[in-house]
């Protein structure tokens, strides 16, 4: 069977309007799960007693559990449990209108928030042990020390990486289409599902996610660039 490009096309052109959705689930697994990852590494980093040792075992555990098998244990819980939820709490909503993407969404956000925790982890060690202790002396508060000293060195040493885990939501999205949500990758499925073209579909998404991951990559670049030279700046 030859490889028709004007089915590649076809493919890509259906599978291009559901890019925003794509986008949508991993921009906002990100923004979450940087927040509550930034959380779990400041926890860890001061060694808060009880939450030190419990965030420890729910990051080491969940990094050993496939995405597929996330999002599939989240869809179960919640169709068995939600409207039982709601039916305690009086609430008309029930689990069929529920929208599907905020399955994956959650389950996208639990990586994010691991990964988050563990990158914020990597780039407070680069942090020199002897400017926690100046700031101290200067009579810095915890906060204070984490807004001045932390954070903003922290933060351009992070940020590659912060990229490469946005690119890998932008991938992991793929698996929404098993939960019934329909992105780029579950459009072009579909596609090829009527055509019985699979090899131009997949051929079409693969320019998709290549594209974007390109464009977050040189945006991630750029804004590291620019970082930098303020860091430069602020310490001549």
């Amino acid at each position: 069977m030859s490889f028709k490009f004007e089915v590649m096309i076809q493919s890509l052109q259906v599978a291009s309007q559901y890019i925003g959705t794509t986008l949508f689930m991993a921009v906002t697994a990100i923004v979450i799960g940087v927040i509550l990852g930034l959380g779990i590494a400041l926890i860890r980093l001061y060694r808060i007693k009880g939450l030190s040792q419990f965030f420890q075992v729910v990051v080491t555990l969940l990094k050993g559990i496939p995405m597929v098998l996330i999002i599939l244990a989240l869809y179960l819980v919640a169709s068995k449990q939600f409207d039982i939820w709601s039916e305690s709490m009086n609430w008309s909503l029930r689990f069929r209108d529920f929208d599907m993407v905020w399955i994956a969404i959650s389950a996208l956000t639990l990586l994010a928030t691991i990964n988050s925790s563990e990158i914020f982890r990597g780039a407070f060690a680069a942090v020199k042990k002897g400017q926690f202790d100046a700031a101290k002396s200067m009579g810095m508060t915890n906060l204070q020390t984490i807004r001045r000293v932390l954070l903003p060195q922290a933060i351009p040493i992070s940020l590659p990486m912060f990229s490469n885990l946005l690119i890998g939501l932008v991938k992991a999205s793929s698996l929404a289409s098993m939960v019934s949500v329909v992105d780029v990758f579950a459009a072009a499925k579909i596609t090829a599902q009527q055509n019985y073209r699979f090899l131009e579909a997949y051929v079409a998404v693969a320019v998709i996610y290549w594209g974007i991951s390109l464009v977050i990559e040189k945006g991630a670049q750029l804004l590291e660039e620019r970082m930098t030279r303020k860091l430069r700046r602020a310490i001549l």
